[in-house]
């Protein structure tokens, strides 16, 4: 907050959810099959949750890709068995940040899929807690490279695959953070920050380039996990969301196609009907876009 606005978007919606409710919660068979999505860096926490969403909904098949050694321990495909027996899951370790891996990851989804209906960028590198100008260029490029060149390479090399459907209107969607608003104060991650404002600005402009294709930069909620393990326990203690929510967040967000909505950045926290009621005031006012204020 500054100067008593709410600069962050917390309160967008007066009502903010920590967990998931009956206007998100997914359906089975509320996705029209045959429905395929992929998710980039998914083995567990927020990644695995968005893919068990995506199951409950009655996706046809998910395409998943995570360094191996995630793979071998992930309990996403035990899971999905339980889930969704009948599910289609190609599983497969890829170095987002190489061109010529994701180009190769991209190929196999093709010639597995035939079309994407969903992309989701979840893969993220947050780095130490209080990392400034001081920091690595190690963690600073890091940041960059996993974070920014990752879902442009992503994009890159899936945007044919979610062509061959336009019909359907696909979709592009970045988990992105409340941490891109954040410019000082305890713990303000300079690499992280800007590389999630970066994801914003890539998002609006995908919208802007490819207006046939839904795009959105959704905040995840304020989760408990793995990748923020390095910050003081008394915050990772405090964090107060379920890890569930972003997951049926996403699903509710893409199985209707509102363009309204599109290129814009989104809280898996505000309340959907509410979000829905400020169409207009949205709309015409582009809100929920990077903007300079002059």
């Amino acid at each position: 907050m500054a100067g008593g606005r709410d600069t962050a978007g917390v309160n967008f919606t007066s009502v903010v959810h920590h967990s998931t409710y009956d206007s998100i919660k997914p359906e089975p068979g509320s996705l029209i099959p045959p429905f395929h999505v992929c998710i980039l860096g998914a083995s567990r926490d927020i990644g695995a949750n968005i893919v068990y969403s995506f199951a409950r909904a009655g996706a046809t098949s998910i395409a998943i890709c995570a360094p191996q050694a995630e793979i071998d321990v992930s309990p996403i495909p035990a899971h999905l068995q339980k889930l969704n027996p009948t599910i289609h899951l190609l599983y497969l370790p890829c170095d987002l940040t190489a061109p010529l891996e994701v180009e190769k990851f991209a190929s196999k989804v093709g010639d597995d899929f035939g079309h994407l209906d969903v992309l989701i960028y979840n893969a993220g590198y947050f780095g130490p807690w209080d990392t400034r100008t001081a920091s690595t260029p190690h963690d600073f490029s890091t940041a960059m490279d996993v974070n920014c060149k990752g879902l442009y390479l992503a994009t890159h090399f899936m945007l044919p695959l979610l062509k061959r459907r336009p019909e359907h209107l696909p979709a592009v969607i970045s988990v992105c953070s409340i941490g891109m608003h954040a410019t000082g104060g305890p713990g303000t991650n300079t690499a992280y920050g800007i590389s999630k404002l970066a994801q914003c600005r890539f998002i609006e402009m995908l919208a802007a380039t490819e207006p046939d294709i839904f795009t959105a930069a959704v905040h995840p909620g304020n989760v408990r996990t793995e990748m923020g393990r390095g910050i003081p326990q008394n915050i990772f203690d405090s964090l107060p969301d379920d890890v569930d929510l972003c997951g049926d967040f996403i699903v509710w967000l893409v199985k209707v196609r509102r363009m309204w909505l599109s290129g814009r950045y989104l809280s898996s926290n505000w309340d959907v009907d509410e979000l829905l009621s400020k169409r207009d005031d949205i709309f015409e006012q582009n809100k929920l876009k990077i903007r300079m204020v002059f």
